[in-house]
């Protein structure tokens, strides 16, 4: 049976520190640190009668402040998935079962959203360095996004009308004399944006052909 708060150990004071911290200090002379937010929602006063078990929860509380300010500023840099987020907080040292309570949090308000940021990654990478839809299935299975979401969200991507157009941006700045170093140059640029070989060549022959036509 827990024991009752014991009427000899009370809460003294608390102080407001820096970055909102609050040292609470305790009958028996022991100090703890705790956000302002844990302090609040657990109603800390001074002359508030404490046991270990209010510690205890207490300590719980900061657990799922400090792992909610932590996603919140890893949201501020881009946005993450489950997975993502989820190795970032166990790195932080938070407990499994805070961060699932953490994870749940952030879907149910809409700011975790693996659908979401598969479409935005897709998104982004046509935008800012187009890619092959086996390396883009590639990088969004290794963040932790279902296969079925992977499929969906990458099912329009056309490699062949992409790597033409990137083989001819290519080819505008490659001066080659020959076919053998035109595909070494623009042929080995697409395999390192994850087309296969056979996408590959046609691109870089058809680049070649309009680039010899055009003089």
């Amino acid at each position: 049976m827990d024991e009752p708060p014991s009427k000899d150990l009370t809460i003294v004071e608390i102080v407001t520190g820096k970055r909102r911290m609050q040292l609470v200090r305790l009958s028996d002379g022991r100090d703890f640190v705790f956000s302002e937010e844990a302090c609040v929602r657990a109603g800390l006063r001074a002359g508030l009668p404490v046991s270990e078990e209010t510690l205890s929860a207490l300590d719980a509380a900061e657990q799922r402040v400090q792992a909610h300010e932590a996603a919140l500023r890893l949201l501020s840099h881009r946005s993450r998935s489950e997975s993502e987020m989820r190795t970032r907080l166990t790195m932080r040292g938070i407990d499994p079962g805070v961060i699932e309570g953490e994870i749940e949090r952030l879907r149910d308000s809409g700011l975790l959203d693996d659908e979401k940021f598969a479409r935005a990654w897709v998104e982004d990478r046509k935008r800012l360095a187009p890619r092959g839809r086996r390396m883009l299935r590639y990088e969004l299975l290794g963040r932790g996004i279902a296969p079925e979401a992977v499929d969906e969200v990458t099912a329009d991507v056309d490699d062949g009308a992409l790597a033409l157009e990137l083989a001819r941006g290519r080819a505008r700045r490659t001066k080659a004399e020959d076919y053998e170093s035109f595909v070494t140059n623009v042929g080995g640029f697409l395999r390192r944006r994850g087309f296969s070989y056979d996408v590959v060549m046609s691109a870089t022959k058809a680049a070649w052909e309009e680039a010899a036509r055009d003089g």
